[in-house]
């Protein structure tokens, strides 16, 4: 996973993505909406780090169960406080990255409440095979190859 990374740049089809970490664009957006200046900045780091940790909180289930039978899957409960006051306090797009990153906590690491890194295909917005991870890399490092050449 490493040497991806390290081969990998921010416009790369096949990534390590890391599951159960909040995306922060839509924090940065809301931030940019209310606050000006340095305080920007400060105010999106400030409320990212805040909800990254409160994912990790062990104590903070806010998953239901749906279904029946064999066909039973845990969902994320809308009804949950916290997220109905993340979500009148900061808006939808906040609450569903947060939304996303429990889900993806929940199918990548139900036991750790951990960000995880996973091979991720960003064309298709899908996890990526190895197969399709070693023929990125290989493109990368012919790529490289040929630049210093």
């Amino acid at each position: 996973m490493q040497g991806l990374r390290d081969l990998s740049c921010e416009g790369s089809m096949i990534r390590v993505k890391r599951m159960g970490e909040v995306d922060e664009k839509p924090f940065l957006k809301v931030c940019e909406q209310r606050f000006n200046g340095g305080n920007v900045e400060l105010k999106h780091v400030m409320l990212c780090s805040k909800w990254q940790e409160n994912l990790k909180d062990p104590a903070w289930c806010p998953f239901k169960r749906v279904g029946t039978g064999e066909k039973l899957k845990e969902v994320v409960d809308d009804e949950d406080e916290k997220l109905k006051k993340l979500s009148e306090e900061w808006g939808e797009d906040v609450k569903s990255a947060v939304k996303t990153a429990l889900e993806e906590l929940n199918e990548f690491n139900p036991g750790g409440r951990y960000a995880v890194p996973v091979l991720w295909d960003f064309e298709h917005g899908r996890k990526a095979t190895l197969k399709e991870g070693i023929a990125h890399m290989t493109q990368q490092i012919k790529h490289l190859k040929r630049k210093r050449t």
